[in-house]
């Protein structure tokens, strides 16, 4: 579903634009980036935590089949190196950290998608 920032009801005329009705008009367009902030980073985590329980259950389908092909060991150890080399800080909470773990999802996905 695609939400449009929806525009302040009408502004005043430039003439009688009064710093307390603009003022107000920007913080009711803030609350609202504010909420739609919340709503995409939710969709978004979501979307990583159901794409990191398909690589769980991918991995496990191929756990309950007799043995891994040495083509598989391969992939399957350089799934762990991809993982083993994620340098993240959770604490500084940046974008970039949860671009590195999209990425890495990416990856791990391509990986698994040639068993």
């Amino acid at each position: 579903m695609m939400v449009r920032m929806t525009r302040a009801k009408k502004l005043p005329a430039r003439s009688s634009r009064a710093p307390r009705t603009l003022g107000a008009v920007a913080r009711q367009q803030l609350l609202l980036v504010d909420g739609l902030l919340d709503e995409v980073a939710r969709n978004y985590v979501a979307r990583l935590h159901r794409e990191i329980a398909e690589l769980i259950r991918a991995v496990e389908r191929k756990q309950a089949t007799p043995g891994f092909s040495r083509h598989e060991i391969k992939d399957l150890r350089g799934l762990l190196r991809e993982i083993a080399t994620l340098q993240i800080n959770p604490e500084r909470g940046r974008r970039k950290d949860l671009k590195k773990i999209d990425s890495l999802i990416g990856e791990l996905q391509a990986i698994v998608e040639k068993w």
